[in-house]
């Protein structure tokens, strides 16, 4: 009997042991808080979520992401500030900003020691305030990532131009008509995008842009907004949206006003989502341009890296520009492999902390196809 309590004991001892040891490693794992604008029915930010999760899993961190409504461009820096201080403080955090939201949070991250990438554009306005670049003003501003949102536009734009052209999609004045449908300008972006469209309109001179209108992002708006403007304007055949999700709903809007997809009406979009390249196989959309959903890992690679002592500045700067990529039908099952295949990818092959050998950072699609695992 005693021989049975002790090894009853001895079990015990083990088993507690063992939930000590898994809660102090837990406890240990670094955390990164990802702040993110969200709108009803997203379909761009889940699918970050997802190859952030998968980074998070190989390099053995937490990525820990809070999504504010679009709308409220006040609750970001309230709310943010509230969980920046919560217990246990996160590691690092990325903070994709809006208008008013850059100062206060990296105020807070500044008193509580966290360091943070900022997610661009941001207004010029507010550059002055937070020192125009990372580690001046603010030392934890450490590094800042942005797409080259007017070449997004602009590309996207011409893409549309030329698809519109080459199916003849004149208006009976000779030229072809476009109208925008827009992203929310409390995000700086917004307004670059709308840039790189009107600078694609400017540039050719059978192309006109008639109306442009902005949204909240959701495709609800998109359908409607698309609707009033195509109603408006019979002759237009070029509906340039600021998102995949915009896009969908004016895809829908272009349907039911009689025109045929990809014949004398033409849709893109600004995400490379999965769902916008899944569209465009439909030919419901022509285009989608943006940066590889990949460049968030990259920068949750970096974060981990700094966390460990080496410094990406070093190899890449402060200040990061992610590479434009445009999917057509041309491409879009190339891309879409890659949306499909994050949990393939081996991050640790990526990061200078596990993979010792490597020199140089590289987030090439191509080196990213020779990091599966």
């Amino acid at each position: 009997m005693k021989l049975i309590q002790i090894l009853s004991y001895g079990i015990l001892f083990i088993l507690i042991s063992f939930c000590i040891l898994q809660s102090t490693a837990t406890a240990q794992k670094k955390r990164i808080v990802l702040f993110s604008p969200t709108s009803k029915n997203n379909t761009y930010w889940p699918q970050v979520f997802r190859v952030l999760n998968a980074v998070a899993e190989d390099l053995d961190i937490a990525i820990i992401p809070y999504e504010f409504d679009v709308g409220d461009r006040f609750a970001k820096h309230i709310k943010g500030v509230q969980i920046l201080n919560q217990k246990p403080k996160p590691d690092a955090a990325i903070f994709s900003v809006a208008f008013g939201n850059t100062k206060p949070l990296l105020e807070a991250a500044e008193t509580l020691d966290i360091p943070v990438f900022i997610q661009g554009p941001v207004f010029p306005s507010e550059l002055p305030d937070i020192g125009h670049s990372p580690r001046k003003k603010f030392k934890k501003w450490i590094g800042y990532f942005y797409q080259d949102e007017t070449k997004k536009g602009y590309i996207l734009g011409k893409t549309l131009i030329t698809a519109a052209r080459e199916a003849n999609a004149f208006a009976k004045d000779g030229t072809i008509h476009v109208v925008g449908v827009g992203g929310s300008f409390a995000w700086f972006g917004s307004q670059l995008r709308k840039d790189g469209l009107m600078k694609a309109v400017d540039e050719d001179p059978k192309a006109k842009l008639l109306q442009f209108v902005p949204t909240q992002w959701t495709p609800k708006e998109g359908k409607k907004v698309a609707a009033l403007l195509l109603k408006r304007y019979p002759e237009a055949s070029v509906v340039w949206a600021a998102s995949d999700q915009l896009g969908l709903g004016a895809s829908e809007a272009m349907e039911d006003s009689g025109r045929i997809l990809g014949k004398t009406g033409f849709v893109g979009g600004l995400d490379l989502s999965m769902i916008g390249m899944q569209n465009i196989k439909k030919q419901r959309l022509v285009a989608t341009v943006a940066s590889s959903m990949i460049a968030y890992a990259e920068i949750a690679v970096y974060l981990h890296d700094y966390l460990h002592g080496i410094d990406f500045a070093d190899d890449v700067g402060m200040q990061i520009s992610t590479k434009i990529y445009t999917a057509t039908k041309i491409n879009a099952d190339v891309h879409l492999l890659l949306s499909k295949s994050y949990d393939a990818i081996d991050f640790k092959k990526l990061s200078k902390v596990y993979n010792k050998k490597l020199i140089k950072y590289d987030f090439s699609i191509e080196q990213i196809a020779r990091a599966s695992k």
